[in-house]
């Protein structure tokens, strides 16, 4: 049986997201937080976090 090392840690990577959100929106109103987390925004975000990471693929995002 063949071992593989893992080259990306889905895990680690969401608790980094997690980590990051509850700072970033620390101290908001309702009404920020419901802006911070608009479709396009999110979108923006998840784009820069992909690649960030070198994890991109061509066409494996779609916007929502």
């Amino acid at each position: 049986m063949e071992t593989t090392t893992k080259t990306f840690d889905a895990v680690a990577e969401s608790r980094k997201w997690k980590e990051a959100v509850a700072r970033e929106t620390e101290g908001m109103t309702c009404e920020q937080v419901v802006a911070y987390f608009d479709r396009d925004a999110v979108h923006r975000r998840f784009q820069s976090a992909l690649e960030r990471s070198g994890q991109q693929e061509t066409g494996s995002v779609s916007k929502a």
